[in-house]
């Protein structure tokens, strides 16, 4: 009683991640091994590596300059920078390359005595009509560049040095607008866009399936053109101290996942669930719902796919913290089939439901299963009760906290 009221106390309102359905909950899943700690328990925040939106939430302290990392895979840099910068690069690279050329042809037709202020004579014909100043020049180059065809202004054959300046704008021309164009088009053609599709769960959940504690969140894919090759991963990030007394940040375990008995390798075409049971080789064998409030570690999952009308891989990724795990919840049936077809209800996506759920560690529950483990019929979990007498419902929502604990 005392510890029930500490609880409430310190906590106020009982979270719902903790209160499941318990009006038929058998007795052994309502009973905790003498060891349960029931003191008041306080919710961490974690600070996530992951956004819910897939983005990476890391700030990268650069070291000193070295541009010489970037420059080398140029392409890379300038599809990995940002829309306005791209565009940017695009009209600054353009009108520059037009300017440069523009001075070298100024330069020949100053050399030859074609203009005004030359003090050099021309011999006649001049190496490009109608060449006469640094605008006109500039004209010109963009007109031999942009290949838009030469209308008064044209080179001759008077200037060898024209003709050989006419061919390498000519290629270099090519060369530049087929590197832009390709840095285009790789922008919008990344798959970002798709992974966007990807729908995760708001919410995870922990509940009973098959008598074993699963972790489990939801996903799905919005678009009619669906992913092939599908693959789901799962990580538990966690600080961890070495026995030297190291500090490890976001020290990684990996999670095995699977959708129903398929494995990892996810047929998606409609909203699944992905489970990893908490058995003795997972990381989360002896969490307990009180301690998953205790705890700071951050569940990151990604989905590696393959878009079907493009052919690129795609990977989504979202996190979950332990605010964002229910613990005796499980997700709403959303598939229902409908004369013979399937209908999907992505409006209650989201929804979870409260159900009969063991507050103890999987460790806990297994050793209890195998005998190994003697249990007080003192000791229960939080806001349940051994019942004396066949089990009558007991309100979950009440706030009467006269239940002996």
């Amino acid at each position: 009683m005392n510890d029930l009221s500490s609880m409430r106390s310190e906590c106020g309102e009982e979270d719902r991640s903790l209160r499941p359905a318990i009006s038929s909950a058998p007795e052994q899943l309502r009973l905790l091994p003498q060891d349960f700690d029931t003191r008041p328990f306080i919710r961490n925040d974690y600070k996530r590596s992951v956004r819910k939106t897939g983005l990476c939430n890391i700030r990268k302290r650069r070291r000193a300059a070295n541009l010489n990392q970037y420059a080398i895979d140029l392409f890379t840099t300038m599809v990995d920078s940002r829309w306005r910068h791209i565009l940017l690069v695009y009209s600054l690279s353009f009108v520059g390359t037009w300017f440069l050329f523009a001075l070298l042809w100024w330069v020949i037709a100053y050399a030859h005595g074609d203009l005004k202020i030359s003090p050099y004579e021309s011999s006649g014909e001049p190496c490009v009509t109608l060449v006469n100043d640094l605008i006109s020049a500039f004209m010109f180059s963009m007109e031999t560049q942009y290949t838009t065809g030469y209308g008064t202004r044209a080179p001759t054959d008077e200037c060898p040095e024209a003709v050989f300046l006419l061919c390498v704008q000519g290629i270099f021309g090519m060369l530049h607008q087929s590197v832009m164009v390709g840095v285009v088009f790789a922008k919008l053609s990344r798959p970002k866009g798709r992974s966007q599709a990807i729908m995760f769960s708001e919410k995870a959940v922990i509940c009973l399936r098959d008598g074993v504690l699963c972790l489990m969140f939801r996903l799905a894919d919005e678009r009619k053109s669906h992913v092939i090759d599908c693959k789901i991963h799962a990580w538990l990030l966690q600080h961890r101290v070495t026995t030297e007394g190291e500090i490890l940040v976001n020290y990684q375990r990996k999670l095995k996942v699977s959708v129903d008995e398929a494995g990892s390798e996810i047929f998606l075409l409609w909203p699944v669930t992905v489970i990893h049971r908490i058995d003795s080789k997972s990381p989360l064998y002896d969490l307990t719902a009180i301690g998953l409030f205790q705890s700071n570690f951050e569940v990151v999952v990604s989905l590696v796919c393959t878009a079907e009308a493009t052919g690129q891989t795609a990977e989504a990724r979202c996190s979950y913290t332990p605010n964002e795990i229910l613990w005796g919840h499980r997700f709403k049936t959303i598939i229902t089939r409908e004369g013979d077809g399937v209908q999907v209800d992505y409006s209650q996506f989201d929804q979870t439901v409260p159900v009969d759920t063991a507050l103890c560690s999987s460790r806990q529950l297994n050793n209890w299963s195998n005998g190994n483990t003697p249990i007080s019929t003192t000791k229960l979990f939080p806001f349940f009760k051994v019942p004396s007498t066949p089990a009558t419902p007991v309100n979950a929502d009440s706030d009467d906290t006269s239940t002996q604990c």
